[in-house]
């Protein structure tokens, strides 16, 4: 079963949206019950403000290339693979900062008096130079919930964020400070960061504000394609947060060939 705390703020979103007199619909068909929608903001590597492993892998603006998006462990790369298990719904053009939105599907059987759950996946990519308002956009996210938009198909679709992620540089090191938010806020949902050392930085204020930890991390690592993939499929499949972790740590293991006794010492421990 999902973790409870997770589960209970996805079911309040799905009583708003599904009259709970109504049989429950699958995922995607008419009355269907609301998604399990996990919005992460990535932004693209550069190499001024760290290094990210060649000129091609940190040109801030160039999704095809970059260290966090289209190079070969970036994350829509690999959420594009042929062997992943989310299949692309919808890719498009953003505006300003936002240089790009990738949105991928995942259903998810025997959930929910055994019917399908539809696990979304929203990946946006910032451009670098403007990584501070990505930083924002996260703390936004976390702290207030919200609505994100895209195509599925011939339809336009606007679903509630279950979670918000973010994957990248961790710009609080370089001196950066999160918006200041009253404590405890009763929209803040769930959250992750996948950066250098974001337990310290990010940890303390997430949950100040009312937004559950899930992932977080102690040490300096690549947040790549491979240990987000991780996550959000843990997520989706009902993971408590000691569980989402161990995700982490074995998929981190696996693709920057360490033990996993050396990659569980990356991810902040869960409560």
């Amino acid at each position: 079963m999902m973790h409870a705390r997770i589960f209970a703020m996805f079911l309040v979103a799905t009583a708003l949206l599904v009259c709970s007199t109504m049989p429950i619909a699958r995922a995607g068909e008419p009355g269907a019950s609301a998604p399990l929608v996990i919005h992460v903001i990535v932004p693209l590597c550069s190499n001024e403000q760290i290094d990210c492993g060649s000129p091609a892998a940190g040109a801030a603006g160039n999704l095809r290339t970059n260290l966090y998006w289209g190079a070969l462990f970036g994350h829509r790369r690999f959420f594009d693979r042929k062997q992943s298990e989310f299949a692309r719904i919808d890719v498009a053009r953003g505006k300003g900062a936002l240089l790009e939105r990738a949105v991928y599907r995942r259903m998810i059987p025997g959930a929910a008096e055994g019917r399908t759950i539809e696990q979304i996946v929203v990946l946006d990519a910032y451009h670098g130079a403007s990584i501070d308002q990505a930083v924002d956009m996260f703390w936004h996210r976390a702290t207030h919930g919200g609505v994100v938009h895209f195509r599925d198909g011939e339809k336009d679709r606007e679903v509630r964020v279950s979670i918000a992620g973010y994957a990248g540089h961790n710009r609080l090191m370089d001196g950066v400070e999160l918006p200041a938010v009253p404590k405890g806020r009763a929209t803040a949902i769930p959250s992750f960061v996948l950066a250098c050392a974001s337990e310290q930085y990010f940890g303390p204020a997430l949950r100040a504000a009312g937004s559950e930890t899930l992932v977080m991390t102690r040490t300096l690592m690549a947040p790549e394609g491979y240990v987000l993939d991780a996550v959000v499929r843990a997520i989706g499949d009902g993971a408590a947060p000691a569980q989402i972790r161990g995700a982490a740590v074995k998929a981190y293991a696996k693709w920057q060939k360490l033990s996993e006794s050396v990659a569980g010492t990356i991810f902040a421990k869960t409560e």
